[in-house]
């Protein structure tokens, strides 16, 4: 295969893997390929849009795709805020002046301290992390090679830790002394990372009390142009009161998850209640958020890194 036409396929290949990612992320509405365009912004970012469907603005992920010697991979969150990148690297076909070419002397430095047997691996790792961030934030590299800075690499982890300098960070200031944590992983021939940034992603569990009002106010707000005259109580029925269909509990659902942060199994809950033929209440509702939202009421959680 030529180079172009080698280039177009991987081209194709990721754009059928961020495709298949957004429909796994989405699987409850039942999405064809056909039905999810992947289109660039501005820079080059590449974003969702739905063919033929109007969806809430909550049912637009964030993607990044990556591909490389005849692999591709997709990364698909759903939250459109985030800073979603993703990158593979083939560890053969590698310039000899690669390191010289991608790395500081600092960043140098980092590699010769690392066992002589793992250098050439954790070489594109940290080009990797770089290549994630760069995409992560929209931009890519185009900052220079050395806008985003390694600080350091945990072999024992996999992670890598990036901080922005120069270009990169006159690009999003509001990253300054920030330090980006990226995930990689070798798998066969290939290296791969990720990193999804969410600001303020460090939260208090919220009272069973404040789960309930922060439904209450929510289900305000979806049935605010609906003909429904009584005020939404703890005791409401989503689906023989409150007139929900199939694709309101979906976005309900979407939304309680993004709020909190925390994926929880509500595929399996509204499949439950279609198998009984029963309806759900706001205050059951309530208490399967509290459940799935776990630990102790008021105690702080830890900062996740999500791989």
């Amino acid at each position: 295969m030529r180079g172009v036409e080698k280039r177009r396929h991987e081209w194709l290949l990721g754009r059928a893997a961020a495709k298949e990612a957004v429909r796994s992320l989405l699987k409850d509405l039942h999405l064809q390929p056909k039905e999810i365009e992947i289109i660039p912004d501005p820079y080059g970012r590449p974003q969702v849009r739905y063919c033929g469907a109007v969806l809430p603005a909550l049912l637009y992920p964030s993607i990044s795709i990556a591909h490389s010697d005849g692999t591709a991979i997709a990364l698909a969150v759903l939250d459109s805020e985030a800073r979603v990148g993703i990158d593979v690297e083939s560890l053969t076909h590698r310039r000899e002046d690669f390191e010289a070419i991608a790395f500081s002397p600092d960043e140098c430095s980092l590699l010769a301290a690392l066992p002589a047997d793992l250098r050439q691996e954790w070489a594109v790792r940290m080009w990797c992390a770089k290549e994630a961030v760069g995409k992560a934030l929209g931009r890519g590299l185009s900052a220079g090679l050395l806008a985003f800075r390694v600080t350091h690499a945990e072999p024992a982890s996999g992670f890598v830790e990036v901080e922005l300098c120069d270009g990169a960070l006159r690009q999003c200031p509001q990253l300054q002394g920030k330090s980006l944590s990226v995930y990689t992983e070798r798998e066969s021939n290939f290296v791969f990372s990720s990193i999804i940034y969410q600001q303020g992603a460090v939260r208090m569990r919220p009272s069973r009390q404040q789960i309930l009002d922060y439904l209450l106010q929510k289900m305000g707000e979806l049935t605010e142009d609906w003909d429904y005259p009584d005020p939404v109580r703890a005791e409401s029925l989503l689906f023989t009161e409150l007139g929900f269909e199939s694709l309101d509990a979906v976005v309900l659902c979407t939304a309680i998850q993004e709020h909190y942060q925390t994926p929880m199994p509500f595929a399996e809950l509204l499949a439950e209640i279609g198998q009984q033929q029963r309806d759900l209440s706001i205050d059951e509702l309530t208490d399967f958020v509290d459940a799935h939202l776990g630990g102790p009421a008021g105690a702080g959680t830890a900062p996740r890194r999500v791989q």
